[in-house]
C-alpha cells in the first residue's frame, strides 16, 4: 500500500503549466518525463545524498533543489528524445535497449565506430549507446549547469561528489526506462491525457498531513511508537555507546553506522535491527568509506563493533551477538579480504593524479560494478552485475591478483586495449561476493 504513496515533487498541475499545453495535447513522452522528474528527485533525496558521507555541504542539496534539478534533467532529456531518438536517429534505443548494435548500425545512425577519435561508440548494444549519449549530451550538462548557474557554485564535473551523482542519475534514468518505457516510448507521440486527468484528479483530492504537534492530547497514541521514545531509539544507543567508550580511542565504525542508521535506514527502534541491517553496513557502507582512508585499522574497527553489540545485549537484553557470529562466519572473512584489496590499491594510487591522466579521458572508459567470474590465460573475466555484459581479457594488474576470488563485485573503470583486452584504470571499492544481494 505503501508504494502508492511516493512524495510527489512536481505535481502534475505544476508539470502541465510549465509545460504550456493544454491536457488534450500530451503524449506519452511528456508523461514518461513526469515520471522521470519525480522519480529521479526521489532517489537522489533518498538513495544518493543519504548514502552520501562527509561531503561539502555545498553539493549536498535541499528537497527544493532536488526538485528543481529534477525538472532541469527532465527536460534536458525530453529535448534529446525529441531531436535524436525519436527525430533523427534511426537506433530506436530506449526500444530496443537489449539489442547488438554492428558497425553499420553506428554508420547509418551517423556515429564514427572504433575510431580512435570517437572510440566511443565501440559499444555493443543500444543500451550502451543510449547510456553515454544521456551521459555526455544531456546529464553532465544538465548537473554542471545547475550548479554553476542555479547554484553559483564553482563545480567541475571532475568533483567526486558530482561524479558520483552524475553517475547516478544516467542509471537511474536508464533503469527508469527499462522499468516504464513499454508503452510509453514505444508509441511517444500517443495521446495521453486521460493518464494525465487521472493524475491531476489525485492532485486535487491528496491528503493533508496531519501536524500531530499541534494536537492537545499529550497521550496521543502516535507518541507511542517505540521510535519515538528516546530510551528505545538506536542512535541514542549509540550515542550512549560513544560516550562511554570515548577514551578508548575514536569511534570510527560507530560514526559511521550512526550515519548509515540516521541517513539510509531512518528513525529505529534498537528492536527493529535486523540481521540484513549488519550485513549491508559491513558489505556495502563499510569498504565503500573506509577502504580510501590509510587510518582505518580493519581488525580495530571490526572489534569495536563486537564491543558495541556486547554492550546492546547486555544493557538491552538484546541477543545481536547470534547476528554478529554469523555475520563473522558468513561475511567477515571475505570482507577483510576485499577491503584489504581495496586499501592497499588507495594507499598505492592517487586520485588526483588518475583525474589528471589521460585514461580518465578515455572516451572508450565504462564504468560499472563488475563481478569476476573467471581467470584465463592471465587475465579475468568479468561481468558487469547491471547490464549483463561480459568483458574478457581484462588485465586487473592494478590490484594483487593473487587476492582476487570468482564472485568478488569490484566498482571500477576499465578501458580497452583493443579488441579483444582491457585494462582496469581506477577502482574504487572491492566488495566481497556477498555484497551482490545489496548492489542490484
Amino acid at each position: 500500500m505503501a508504494e502508492q504513496f511516493h512524495k510527489i515533487y512536481i505535481s502534475a498541475s505544476d508539470f502541465i503549466k510549465a509545460w504550456e499545453k493544454e491536457v488534450y495535447e500530451l503524449t506519452n513522452l511528456d508523461y514518461f518525463i513526469y515520471l522521470l522528474m519525480n522519480s529521479l528527485a526521489g532517489q537522489i533525496e533518498t538513495s544518493f545524498f543519504p548514502a552520501l558521507y562527509n561531503a561539502d555541504e555545498e553539493f549536498v542539496l535541499n528537497s527544493d533543489e532536488i526538485t528543481n534539478l529534477a525538472f532541469h534533467l527532465g527536460d534536458s532529456v525530453q529535448l534529446f528524445f525529441d531531436k535524436n531518438c525519436f527525430g533523427g536517429c534511426p537506433l530506436d534505443c530506449p526500444n530496443q535497449l537489449q539489442q547488438k548494435i554492428s558497425q553499420e548500425d553506428l554508420v547509418k545512425a551517423g556515429k564514427v565506430p572504433e575510431s580512435a577519435e570517437f572510440g566511443i561508440y565501440s559499444c555493443t548494444t543500444k543500451e550502451h549507446c543510449l547510456k553515454y549519449d544521456l551521459l555526455n549530451y544531456v546529464v553532465i550538462d544538465a548537473v554542471l549547469d545547475f550548479y554553476r548557474y542555479d547554484l553559483k557554485t564553482s563545480a567541475t564535473d571532475g568533483h567526486p561528489v558530482l561524479q558520483k551523482l552524475i553517475q547516478f542519475i544516467n542509471e537511474k534514468i536508464v533503469d527508469l526506462i527499462k522499468k516504464e518505457g513499454d508503452p510509453l516510448l514505444k508509441a511517444p507521440d500517443e495521446n495521453a491525457s486521460d493518464l494525465f486527468d487521472r493524475l491531476i484528479e489525485f492532485d486535487d483530492n491528496s491528503w493533508t498531513e496531519l501536524d500531530f504537534s499541534s494536537l492537545d492530547d499529550p497521550d496521543d497514541f502516535e507518541m507511542d511508537e517505540p521510535w519515538k521514545r528516546a530510551e528505545n531509539d538506536l542512535v541514542t544507543v549509540l550515542e550512549e555507546f560513544e560516550t562511554l567508550t570515548s577514551t578508548s580511542g575514536e569511534n570510527h565504525v560507530i560514526n559511521l553506522f550512526k550515519k548509515f542508521v540516521i541517513n539510509f535506514i531512518g528513525p529505529l527502534n534498537i528492536n527493529d535491527l535486523v540481521y540484513e541491517d549488519f550485513e549491508e553496513f559491513f558489505l556495502i557502507v563499510f569498504p565503500t568509506e573506509f577502504a580510501p582512508e590509510e587510518r582505518i585499522q580493519f581488525d580495530g574497527e571490526i572489534e569495536r563493533f563486537e564491543r558495541f553489540i556486547k554492550f546492546v545485549d547486555y544493557n538491552y537484553e538484546k541477543n545481536f551477538y547470534d547476528y554478529w557470529n554469523e555475520l563473522k562466519t558468513a561475511s567477515l572473512l571475505e570482507l577483510r579480504r576485499t577491503f584489504k584489496l581495496s586499501q592497499n590499491f588507495h594507499q598505492t594510487y592517487s586520485y588526483v593524479e588518475y583525474q589528471l591522466s589521460p585514461e580518465k579521458e578515455d572516451p572508450a572508459i565504462l564504468d560499472g560494478f563488475f563481478e569476476v567470474v573467471d581467470y584465463e590465460d592471465g587475465f579475468f573475466v568479468v561481468e558487469d552485475i547491471h547490464l549483463k555484459e561480459r568483458y574478457h581479457g581484462v588485465d586487473l594488474s592494478l590490484l594483487d591478483g593473487r587476492f582476487i576470488e570468482a564472485g568478488d563485485i569490484i566498482n571500477m573503470q576499465i578501458i580497452p586495449q583493443n579488441k579483444e583486452q582491457w585494462r582496469a584504470v581506477w577502482v574504487e571499492c572491492v566488495f566481497a561476493p556477498r555484497s551482490k544481494y545489496y548492489l542490484v
